[in-house]
């Protein structure tokens, strides 16, 4: 065991990688969005559903690949994962209508719901109990990672050679991943053993308000995501702005993980500390929709990013840190939350972009956040309950 923690730097590496590239489909048909609905044809509604099939997959195969993992091991199914997210990226970069671009971003849901729970099962195996909250922290940053890298993919790539070649150079993602990868993972910390995993491993408990809140508040960041540029260039903003705009919210997502697990990894209810993020990213969200410069939509994108995706690594950690017997399992089904809010968001944002305005939506999206963030402090509060009566 001494031997697999002393490289949990490349498992690190190799897990952080493999999930930037499984997301990297859905961020990349939002920042993209422009060039691909002149040349497909399509409006803001259709590209809310080509974004909601992603996350659709993703939510339909969730349990699945918690499932998959814990069968045929983390290295074996990260590897399926990352395959999987080439062929995504690969089709979408040759996908001549909009029917095959949401049969791609299906492929890239299923590569996140494959890659996903076996990341979070090999970290938990391989890195030492007082680094994992920065390890989980790291991982997690893959999301606004891949928003970042989308962002940037706008005026380096898209503008310049065409959105396509930017699916086609994302596939690079993929390299760091397979070098850094081991060739043995274990499965767990605990020791080898023949018997089965006990029935209440595959249930874990109390998550289900849990994965309301994730999916609330996984419908905001989807359709920011999926919608930012787009949004902002329907708003007078010049293409490459947004784009760089987009890859500043990437930035500061990532900065307010690091800063949430470092910060608020020990904390006694780290949940509650989510709720606060999320409640702060809902205020940020809802300004994305009344910044009229841009120096105003700059300034909501670092509180919109910064703490409305700064929840994500916190939770993780927490979740995992209490499932230790089903961790890929306790992962799939946060997982299955964040997918199915994946699904709404990009749909009902564009939907009611198309129908109303993006102003009514980027309020809608903020509200989500907010209701998150109370569910979240009411499932902490009704948990202190029993503690204090028991005094």
């Amino acid at each position: 065991m001494t031997e697999v923690r002393a490289g949990w730097g490349r498992v690190l590496t190799a897990v952080t990688c493999s999930a930037t590239l499984t997301m990297l489909p859905v961020f990349l048909l939002g920042a993209a969005a422009p060039g691909i609905a002149a040349d497909l044809h399509f409006d803001a509604g259709r590209l809310g559903l080509a974004v909601s099939a992603f996350w659709i997959a993703m939510a339909v195969a969730g349990l699945a690949g918690g499932h998959v993992a814990h069968a045929l091991g983390p290295r074996v199914t990260t590897l399926a994962g990352i395959a999987i997210g080439i062929a995504s990226l690969v089709g979408l970069a040759t996908a001549a209508s909009f029917p095959l671009l949401v049969v791609f971003a299906v492929v890239g849901g299923i590569a996140t719901a494959v890659a996903t729970p076996a990341g979070d099962m090999a970290l938990f195996a391989v890195v030492p109990a007082d680094r994992r909250g920065l390890a989980y922290c790291i991982k997690q940053a893959s999301l606004p990672g891949a928003s970042l890298l989308a962002g940037l993919g706008v005026p380096l790539v898209v503008l310049t050679y065409g959105w396509r070649w930017a699916f086609a150079a994302a596939v690079l993602v993929a390299l760091p991943a397979l070098i850094a990868l081991p060739r043995r993972l274990p499965r767990s910390h605990a020791p080898a053993s023949s018997e089965p995993m006990p029935r209440r491993a595959v249930k874990p408990r109390g998550l289900v308000p849990v994965s309301v809140a994730v999916g609330l508040a996984m419908a905001a960041v989807s359709a920011t995501g999926g919608f930012y540029v787009v949004a902002a260039v329907a708003g007078g903003t010049a293409p490459p702005t947004a784009g760089f705009l987009l890859a500043l919210g990437g930035v500061c997502g990532i900065g307010g993980r690091f800063i949430a697990s470092w910060r608020f990894g020990t904390a006694r209810r780290p949940l509650l500390v989510c709720a606060g993020l999320m409640a702060a990213g809902g205020v940020g969200t809802a300004g994305l929709a009344t910044t009229g410069t841009t120096a105003g939509l700059a300034a909501a994108t670092v509180l919109a990013c910064g703490a409305g995706w700064g929840w994500n690594g916190l939770l993780t950690q927490d979740v995992v840190a209490s499932h230790p017997e089903a961790t890929a399992r306790a992962s799939a089904a946060i997982m299955v939350g964040a997918a199915v809010g994946g699904v709404a968001g990009p749909a009902l944002f564009g939907l009611v972009a198309t129908a109303v305005s993006y102003t009514v939506a980027w309020y809608c999206a903020g509200a989500c956040l907010l209701l998150a963030a109370a569910v979240l402090a009411v499932r902490e509060a009704r948990r202190r309950l029993p503690a204090s009566a028991a005094r």
